[in-house]
């Protein structure tokens, strides 16, 4: 667990997080100093240098290669078996695009997944034919639902680590166990895992897991990484060809794919981007990342048992341990119109699309119980008000239905 000094330390390093209650990392993750320093420095070299001739290419390489290093360290996993990507939802893409498929096989997903995977999955289903079975993955019963879905046309399991409204983290051990018996391989969303719990990648087993830089390892935005487990490189055709997929160490001809993940790397990531990626991962992990994981999910657990004390709010359980909470409001509510109050008030936190209006904090190892109880203040002080308001509109709109019903009947001459 982090000391209270090791808090302060982190929240030194990030201005964004002083300046307000930033409790949105699950979106963006506040960026370190150094990682701006880093960037600046790389775009100051190539401003004066043209970015190009002997110590642009070695740049290049480098920064590619760092970047590579520094998420291999906090993944657990070789650098081999990373692909460098601009987003998590790159990394999907590159899984589906690089199976082959046939008409009527299945994919098996959950109930609950974000766009970055459901958006991708639906148009394989459109343009190959593909059955997407949907699987109520919530509230522990992940590896129960999937289980049930796998059969003999089952060729892929695509869901999050950990879910992106709740924070709830999905059995993804019993998962793998459940579809590597029957032969088939997982792709893990881990967009809200990498950062925000601690992810060994070898010791999970997993097939393919996408990763996010801008959130929890507080890189730049257009960041990203795929692993690919090094026994599936094989079934895996790389969805392009080009420059950066081509093997290109001295003696190769060119023209083969690199031996491990790097085939799949995507073309023009920005090295200003890489730069500062591998700075904010290389502080992520000098800070102490597992330890900041286990803060945080300490720290909104807390927060969770505040938000139940604010009237009118009903606060998910997301099953164990996780930075997150999330809370359902009364269904009148614009979560909108509440989020805008919150940052007008120096709170940064979020809406979840969905049903039912729903609010999510994540908390991140360099927040403090004084942001939660602002957070707590802020909602107790906002929501009664927004409630009025909500319910006034409700009756307005009563109101002008049954006018409306009255002037037709009254043209029809309806008694």
């Amino acid at each position: 667990m982090l000391s209270g000094a090791a808090v302060e330390a982190m929240r030194a390093d990030l201005p964004s997080v002083t300046a307000r209650v930033y409790l949105n990392t699950g979106t963006f993750g506040p960026l370190p100093r150094a990682t701006r320093e880093a960037m600046r420095r790389h775009l100051d070299w190539a401003t004066c240098s043209g970015r190009i001739g002997a110590e642009g290419l070695e740049r290049w390489h480098r920064l590619e290669a760092e970047a590579r290093s520094a998420l291999a360290a906090v993944l657990g996993c070789r650098s081999a078996d990373l692909a460098l990507t601009h987003s998590t939802t790159d990394g999907v893409n590159t899984v589906l695009a690089g199976m082959t498929w046939q008409d009527g096989d299945e994919v098996v997903t959950g109930s609950v997944e974000h766009p970055g995977l459901t958006e991708p999955l639906a148009h394989l289903a459109e343009s190959c034919g593909v059955i997407v079975r949907t699987v109520d993955i919530t509230a522990g019963r992940a590896v129960q639902s999937v289980t049930a879905a796998l059969n003999a046309r089952t060729r892929l399991v695509a869901c999050s680590h950990v879910l992106w409204s709740t924070g709830e983290v999905l059995d993804l051990p019993g998962i793998l166990a459940a579809a590597g018996e029957a032969g088939v391989p997982v792709l893990a969303d881990g967009a809200q895992g990498a950062g925000a719990i601690a992810v060994d990648l070898t010791a999970l087993g997993c097939d393919f897991y996408t990763v996010s830089g801008q959130k929890w390892l507080c890189g730049p935005s257009g960041t990203g990484a795929l692993y690919v487990r090094s026994d599936r490189v094989a079934d895996l055709a790389p969805p392009w060809r080009g420059y950066v997929t081509n093997d290109r160490s001295p003696g190769a001809p060119g023209t083969e794919p690199w031996p491990g993940a790097r085939r799949y790397d995507v073309g023009a990531i920005s090295l200003v981007a890489l730069a500062g990626l591998s700075t904010s991962v290389q502080w992520r992990a000098e800070h102490g990342l597992a330890a900041g994981c286990d803060y945080a999910a300490a720290l909104a657990g807390r927060l969770r048992e505040g938000l139940a004390g604010v009237p009118g709010l009903d606060v998910d359980d997301p099953g164990g341990p996780t930075p997150f909470a999330a809370v359902t409001l009364p269904a009148a509510m614009d979560p909108e119109a509440l989020v805008l109050d919150l940052e007008a008030n120096g709170i940064l936190i979020r809406s979840i699309p969905g049903p039912r209006p729903r609010l999510r904090a994540s908390v991140g190892p360099w927040n403090t119980d004084e942001d939660c109880i602002r957070l707590v203040g802020a909602l107790n002080h906002t929501l009664p008000s927004r409630l009025k308001l909500a319910r006034s509109a409700e009756v307005d709109a009563f109101c002008r239905q049954r006018r409306a019903f009255e002037s037709q009947a009254d043209r029809n001459h309806i008694h």
